[in-house]
């Protein structure tokens, strides 16, 4: 039999009296008001621990629990502390503590309509002042001793400062009365927090004090609100570590490689502002796309961390700005054979005119003889400056001077000095030098330093270029070591396949377009775009956004880039709002969207995205 049932059976056994005691029916009145209101705070509580299990952010878990337990004791007023810690930064001394204070985090004012969350312009509470506990202020006495505080009326307590409270009823004409104070205690039984209720009132309105079931039933909640605080703590201490890990491993980068590290923070940036913007693109095939704030969130990591393979990418390659850079500036050396050159032809001349004047020859021998030498060193003063030119990297390399690098340049210079070589763990070293027994004939050019001046486009040779590339397979790799939680556990695919396209001609492992979800190809398109724009590059020229976007077509057109994602970031102006922040004026030229759609944009374009399976 239910309690209803049990008490209605008594109503009826007192009703059927013969006498009847006021005093029973009193009690009995009494009694069935508390049984109700027991009932409506255990359901209240149930309620509150059910939503409180499944909240995620901080910010509403803990205006749930204030809306609970004003709930539970009918007050108007309340305020939800939670204890900041500050430490030194002190690298010899780590943990060393500064202050510790209370922070409001939510304040609500029923009668007055007053609903805040982190309330801006009142200061911290400090729970000590000058390595003393501060128990003049009542919440920072709760937070320090774990005290719990009732007070009747704050206008006629003692002990307490209430002059906050009083110059707050001033000025917003309110009459703060009852208080009641519990400290919000973790599963180490530390306080992490403080609850202040105020103002407990009757069905009436009327202000009277919290009774000691009060008292009972909040702290009773404060402990599942205070492990609920702790949880989300927790849960934001991890990302934020995370999240300061992946930081500081781009940093690292950008110690080894200043521009990796801006291109990476760029990158990240526009992938969330692509995805923020596709959200609100309310029409067109990705309509329906809305990302949350956890997808937002493992969409700025995998931007962050894609590429994170470039850690052990050799620096000489990743930022190799002219095609004769290695782990030395070969071109250098290049001149120095150059130079060697001049001056055999400077002595080879000066023997010719030794001999020249000990056989009496004439006038005209002398003038020919410096003639032809001046036109030597002047055809290769020629030569070098078309190599330094070639030495430069571009968008592609003619024909003609691919030819002329080959067809130039097979002249020797005289070495007196013998080198012996040996190759040691695949790569040759210097084990003997001597004077040579006769002259060594070296090329000014040899056939290794030919290849390089005649790379078509940028400044890599294929074999550098598959160093850079591998960085995607190695950020998939390291990436899906790592022991996501199952909202970010495509974080690996999404960072590690932004070199991939919807054909299948990708990198590093030639996924198709039902392979790769939208994450990936917004990173992929951002990653494209800034290394297209970037001003920064020590191998390339700053590209124009018209020049940069004609070949992002060209892309779009060979299936290589997903044409939508493009579309609504030309139709939305985010490009240009990305020029304005990252771009110098002298690349910002005008683009038109038109006229490029018509040109680029495939007829009846197949996203063919993944199925996403629940």
């Amino acid at each position: 039999m239910s309690i209803p049932e049990k008490l209605e059976k008594l109503q009826l056994l007192i009703d059927s009296l013969t006498t009847k005691d006021k005093k029973v029916t009193r009690f009995f009145s009494l009694l069935k008001n508390d049984i109700a209101e027991h009932e409506r705070q255990l359901k209240i509580l149930s309620i509150a621990g059910a939503e409180l299990s499944k909240e995620q952010e901080q910010s509403s878990a803990l205006e749930l629990i204030l809306y609970t337990a004003r709930d539970l004791t009918n007050a108007d007023a309340g305020t939800v502390y939670s204890v900041k810690e500050e430490y030194y930064d002190d690298p010899f001394n780590p943990g060393e503590l500064k202050s510790i204070s209370l922070v409001f985090e939510v304040m609500h004012t029923e009668s007055k309509g007053f609903f805040v969350t982190k309330p801006s312009g009142l200061p911290p509470v400090p729970m000590e002042i000058n390595g003393k506990p501060n128990n003049s202020h009542v919440s920072a006495y709760c937070g320090n001793t774990g005290n719990i505080v009732n007070i009747p009326d704050v206008y006629h307590a003692k002990g307490f400062d209430f002059s906050g409270p009083k110059e707050y009823d001033k000025k917003t004409n309110y009459r703060s009365k009852s208080m009641l104070v519990i400290p919000l205690r973790d599963h180490e039984n530390q306080i992490n927090g403080v609850l202040q209720l105020l103002n407990r009132q009757t069905l009436d309105g009327k202000v009277i004090p919290f009774s000691k079931n009060d008292q009972t039933i909040v702290q009773a909640m404060s402990y599942q609100a205070a492990i609920s605080l702790t949880t989300q703590k927790l849960l934001r201490e991890q990302i934020d570590l995370f999240d300061a890990f992946v930081r500081v491993l781009a940093e690292g980068l950008g110690e080894k490689s200043p521009y990796t590290f801006g291109h990476i923070n760029r990158v990240a940036d526009l992938s969330c502002s692509l995805a923020e913007t596709i959200s609100n693109y309310k029409k067109g095939t990705y309509k329906s796309i809305a990302f949350n704030k956890s997808q937002m969130e493992e969409l700025h990591l995998a931007g962050w961390m894609h590429d994170i393979g470039k850690l052990t990418s050799p620096e000489h390659v990743v930022s190799k700005p002219i095609k004769l850079q290695t782990l030395v500036d070969r071109f250098e050396l290049i001149v120095q054979r150059f130079n060697s050159k001049i001056k055999d032809l400077e002595i080879e001349y000066l023997k010719k005119e030794v001999a020249g004047l000990k056989s009496k020859k004439g006038k005209d021998y002398f003038v020919t003889l410096k003639k032809d030498k001046e036109e030597k060193v002047n055809t290769l003063i020629s030569d070098l400056q078309m190599l330094n030119k070639s030495n430069i990297g571009g968008e592609f390399l003619e024909k003609k001077d691919k030819e002329l690098i080959f067809s130039k340049n097979t002249e020797t210079s005289d070495q007196n000095i013998r080198v012996k070589t040996k190759k040691i763990n695949g790569e040759n070293r210097i084990i003997d030098v001597g004077l040579a027994k006769r002259k060594i004939k070296e090329p000014l050019v040899n056939d290794e330093e030919r290849d390089y001046l005649a790379i078509t486009k940028g400044t890599l040779s294929d074999k550098e270029r598959q160093i850079i590339n591998d960085h995607a397979d190695r950020s998939w790799r390291w990436l899906m070591k790592l022991p996501f939680p199952k909202k970010k556990m495509k974080l690996p695919l999404y960072a590690g396949a932004h070199h991939e396209t919807l054909i299948g001609e990708g990198y590093p492992n030639k996924l198709k377009a039902n392979q790769l979800p939208i994450q990936s190809r917004i990173i992929a398109i951002a990653d494209i775009f800034e290394a297209l724009t970037a001003n920064d590059r020590p191998y390339k020229s700053p590209m124009k956004l018209s020049k940069a976007m004609a070949i992002m077509g060209h892309m779009v057109q060979e299936h290589l880039l997903d044409a939508e994602v493009v579309k609504i970031f030309l139709k939305s102006d985010l490009y240009k709002k990305y020029a304005r922040k990252y771009l110098s004026k002298s690349q910002i030229d005008s683009i038109d969207i038109d006229q490029w759609l018509k040109t680029y944009y495939p007829k009846n374009f197949d996203p063919d995205l993944p199925v996403h399976k629940s």
